[in-house]
């Protein structure tokens, strides 16, 4: 979801909150009330007026603003595979996320080709059977098929080199 589409998703529930509930305030209030919060320029401030007005309007006490900014991110369930994480540190992280990473990372990942795309110059772009995608930077011997083995290393100055078949190792670049 756009962070563009969020704050009118958010408006459209908090009107439709508006409507149903027994308390709510007049609608010109409640108009001038979004309207109040839709002019905050900092996101985290915005929602938290948002919040404090669906709070109004259900009857519960509101979130104070410190604690929706300082709150950690919930944890996933399921456990993450450990190579998802392999090549990660080239996708856009925060500081703590590369920190995190970086004490993870592994040094040699295994998976087979799902699918790949011929790119000019013997180019690949491979997408891999655990959903990531790497871009051949080298051209390849071979062309990539399904099912085939595909070795990605670590190489020097934070580069990666992939083995894909039979093909020699080249280098590559992870893109999702």
């Amino acid at each position: 979801m756009s962070f563009k589409k969020m704050p009118s998703l958010t408006a459209a529930t908090l009107l439709l909150a508006l409507a149903v509930a027994p308390a709510a305030p007049q609608p010109a209030r409640a108009a001038e009330s979004l309207a109040s919060c839709r002019a905050i320029g900092d996101a985290t401030q915005r929602l938290a007026c948002y919040d404090a007005l669906a709070a109004a309007a259900a009857n519960v006490p509101a979130v104070p603003p410190t604690a929706t900014a300082n709150a950690a991110p919930a944890t996933p369930a399921v456990p993450e595979d450990p190579t998802a994480r392999f090549g990660k540190e080239k996708l856009p992280r925060t500081e703590e996320q590369q920190a995190k990473d970086d004490a993870e990372q592994d040094e040699e990942m295994h998976s087979t080709v799902a699918s790949a795309v011929a790119l000019p110059y013997r180019l690949f772009a491979v997408t891999l059977a655990n959903g990531q995608t790497w871009v051949s930077k080298e051209a390849l011997t071979f062309d990539p098929k399904p099912g085939d083995e595909v070795r990605v290393m670590h190489g020097l100055f934070g580069s990666y080199s992939m083995v894909v078949g039979r093909s020699r190792p080249a280098k590559a670049t992870r893109v999702s």
